[in-house]
């Protein structure tokens, strides 16, 4: 047991009730989600993260996050997370992607813009 916690008052009331573990938990658990975003974090799939970016900043007019993924039917939680770059696009998300919006899962997931539009190939390639 943690010396810390026991001469806390306030702990000492939770290990008179049994409620010391399930809380100590859950601040351990939350420490790792709220914690700042880590810039060393690996971001593997940073390549579909910037085509899909594009497509909804530019193409779609800065449309938010919960606008685009509604439309496209997947949680705005799945759609930052591919963003992000740290998740990869899933095959749901792509399918949705290329009824919607007629971007290929060639451009999505390997950047190879030859089956997109035209208006679309150009904008991309046009791009700063």
């Amino acid at each position: 047991m943690d010396s810390g916690l026991v001469h806390d008052r306030h702990n000492a009331k939770l290990f008179s009730n049994g409620q010391a573990n399930k809380t100590r938990l859950c601040q351990d658990s939350w420490q790792g989600i709220v914690s700042p975003m880590d810039e060393s974090k690996p971001r593997p799939y940073s390549d579909i993260a910037e085509r899909l970016k594009w497509h909804r900043e530019v193409v779609m007019g800065g449309l938010s996050q919960d606008e685009y993924a509604r439309r496209l039917g997947v949680k705005r939680s799945a759609l930052s997370l591919w963003e992000a770059g740290t998740h990869r696009l899933s095959l749901d998300g792509a399918l949705a992607l290329r009824s919607k919006y007629g971007l290929s899962m060639d451009f999505m997931y390997a950047g190879i813009d030859d089956a997109l539009p035209m208006t679309l190939r150009n904008a991309w390639r046009e791009r700063p």
